[in-house]
């Protein structure tokens, strides 16, 4: 189940950074730096592992 709350956790903080172009550019800045895209989710109220931002980006990178 954490797994699970982790992942809707991620995703809910890239949606909010799409209609928020604050975050929007702080993950960019963020660059390849798992931990720091973990922090900025921290510091907006979500709570996810650098590992699952990791499988996140290679799971939609895969399909592009």
């Amino acid at each position: 189940m954490e797994i699970t709350m982790s992942r809707k956790q991620l995703e809910a903080f890239f949606f909010k950074a799409k209609t928020n172009k604050k975050i929007k550019t702080q993950i960019e800045q963020c660059g390849s730096n798992n931990s720091c895209i973990v922090d900025l989710g921290r510091i907006h109220g979500h709570k996810f592992s650098s590992a699952r931002v990791g499988r996140w980006h290679r799971d939609h990178h895969a399909l592009a």
